[in-house]
């Protein structure tokens, strides 16, 4: 490294480079020949398109051309005309950084196009400076979701570049405020076409898999779209990024998967499905995970059942529906009440997600997480007291049936380990503000059919 860019050997083979490079989250390197002289400086999207043409993986990043050249001597930092001439080199070249050589052409520091037009503009002579690392360039497929709308606009926030494609069957009204964002691209398309898929990983270097039929009565209602979706077409996703060489790839997965059972289950306790969803969830992890290898280090993450505010909100998820009976109805309906189920608020799956794109690859690569709080593992009578007490004047009624067969307590150790994530969003705060929304009516009617995953209907309201 060198002032935050990777150093590159003329001799490193073309896959070792990719991983090199995406191992330390950098776009670019330098390259230098056996006497530590500047050569030339390439980048992973280049060497990804090699190996997509047909280019040997194991032949040497010096059998090619590097695209950028621009460099600049260390004694024409205080040259006008040369820095002049740089900016020029480095804007034909497309590049933001170049190398500071001395005499003999080894590099001792760095400049970054911005910081030149910066000099030139005020007469003053640059100083050599460290660089930023490049930003990454985020796919997130499924981005207008009730969790893809937070994510994305968390992503931005990071000054990545964001990709998102959505077919949006749920409405486009999530991401409207964030049209024009310099850091935004929208792709509207089905990710079960695989021309719409390959198209859309163009220069990308991270994947977020979020979009699938969500949900147990979702699955129920249409079987066949879901394992389209949640198998077949997320397995070609991945595939796909084998392929181009993208080994960041964070898959949506669920603790739903762990069904049914009386003890608290970790990342490798027996799976116990009991629904269609949970089964795709399984069928696709495995899928996923069976193509991990050389340049691609796929992650799982099982998320506990989610709540909370959304630009894309629903009112299926049970805190959420509570949440919205006491405000509506003054009352809310417990089925059954012993159940334990793992909640997660929206907001902190998205910090999950964001913190595995922060995250060095080993320590993410190749991994299933199970996402959420101990301290969350709730029963459902548990929930409905602590959404009560937050709304006040609420009844709480208390019936024999059990609708949902799934009960179940899961423990986040090894996310707080590897990642040091930590839930800072409580159920009592999400209720109080889904009833200010309900209050201020920008959720008019809750029960129209956008905020329910199962009817699959886009219309959105007025």
């Amino acid at each position: 490294m060198k002032n935050g860019l990777p150093i590159l050997p003329s001799t490193t083979a073309i896959q070792e480079a990719i991983r090199k490079l995406e191992e330390r989250s950098a776009s670019n390197a330098f390259v230098v020949d056996e006497t530590q002289i500047f050569v030339g400086q390439v980048s992973i999207q280049q060497l990804r398109r090699l190996i997509l043409s047909g280019a040997d993986s194991a032949r040497r990043i010096a059998s090619y051309a590097a695209y950028g050249t621009a460099k600049i001597a260390k004694t024409g930092l205080d040259d006008e005309a040369a820095l002049a001439a740089l900016a020029e080199d480095m804007e034909m070249q497309g590049i933001d950084v170049a190398p500071i050589l001395n005499k003999i052409g080894k590099i001792v520091g760095v400049l970054g196009l911005r910081e030149v037009r910066k000099r030139l503009s005020h007469g003053r002579p640059a100083k050599a400076r460290p660089a930023e690392l490049p930003t990454k360039n985020v796919l997130v497929v499924g981005g207008a979701g009730y969790l893809g709308s937070v994510l994305v606009r968390k992503l931005l926030q990071t000054e990545r570049r964001v990709r998102v494609l959505d077919s949006f069957i749920y409405g486009k009204r999530s991401l409207q405020p964030l049209e024009g964002h310099r850091n935004l691209e929208i792709l509207e398309g089905d990710f079960r076409n695989i021309e719409t898929v390959v198209s859309s990983l163009k220069d990308i270097d991270a994947v977020v898999l979020l979009a699938a039929v969500v949900g147990d009565p979702a699955a129920q209602h249409r079987p066949e779209q879901t394992i389209e979706t949640n198998i077949l077409a997320a397995q070609a996703l991945a595939f796909a990024c084998k392929l181009h060489c993208i080994s960041r790839f964070v898959f949506a997965s669920t603790c739903s998967v762990y069904g049914r059972t009386d003890r608290v289950l970790d990342e490798k306790s027996p799976l116990n499905p009991v629904s269609l969803y949970a089964r795709s969830k399984i069928f696709s992890e495995k899928c996923i995970l069976d193509l991990a290898g050389d340049n691609f280090s796929p992650t799982i993450l099982r998320m506990g059942t989610l709540y909370g505010y959304s630009p894309r909100m629903r009112f299926d998820l049970v805190v959420n529906t509570m949440s919205m009976k006491a405000h509506v109805e003054k009352r809310i309906q417990v089925f059954g009440g012993n159940q334990w189920r793992p909640l997660l608020h929206v907001e902190d799956a998205a910090d999950a997600f964001v913190r595995c794109l922060d995250a060095p690859l080993e320590r993410i690569g190749n991994q299933i997480f199970n996402v959420g709080s101990n301290e969350q593992n709730y029963q459902i009578i548990e929930i409905a007291g602590l959404i009560g007490k937050a709304l006040r004047k609420v009844k709480i009624e208390v019936e024999d049936a059990q609708l949902d067969a799934r009960d179940y307590q899961v423990s986040f150790d090894k996310i707080r380990r590897a990642l040091g994530f930590k839930a800072g969003e409580t159920i009592p705060r999400a209720a109080k503000r889904i009833d200010r929304e309900l209050s201020l009516g920008n959720l008019r009617n809750p029960y129209a059919k956008v905020y329910y995953n199962h009817y699959f209907d886009a219309t959105e309201e007025s």
